[in-house]
């Protein structure tokens, strides 16, 4: 599962050191590339987001992850590669938004899996 499947949550916790958090994880392992690619690159992860917002408002959480109730949504992004001006904005704006609906947005560079992948 990674951000090129759209429909699916990938990976989802409640991690013991963010008890009051259900942390929806999605895994970004894409290259950013040229300007071009960058465009799809950022359309795949807002395909991705819409699915896991959907997920969350629609009350779906809760069926599938029952110990989810009364705790705060986050979306982090795992990314394998650092994001790119345009990405920064991206994630900034569409973390303001989604804050405005209760639900956290955060992207986290994972260096370790990028030098394993080197």
């Amino acid at each position: 599962m990674s951000i090129t499947n759209s429909q699916v949550i990938d990976i989802w916790a409640i991690p013991t050191w963010e008890p009051d958090n259900v942390v929806l994880y999605v895994s970004d392992h894409l290259e950013w590339g040229e300007k071009a690619e960058q465009g799809e690159h950022l359309q795949l992860l807002q395909d991705k987001l819409n699915t896991y917002v959907a997920f969350i408002e629609s009350g779906e959480i809760y069926t599938e992850i029952p110990n989810a109730l009364g705790k705060h949504p986050i979306i982090r992004i795992n990314g394998l590669y650092e994001l790119p001006e345009q990405g920064e904005l991206f994630i900034d704006r569409a973390a303001e938004v989604l804050k405005e609906v209760g639900i956290g947005l955060e992207f986290v560079l994972d260096e370790n899996e990028a030098i394993r992948g080197m």
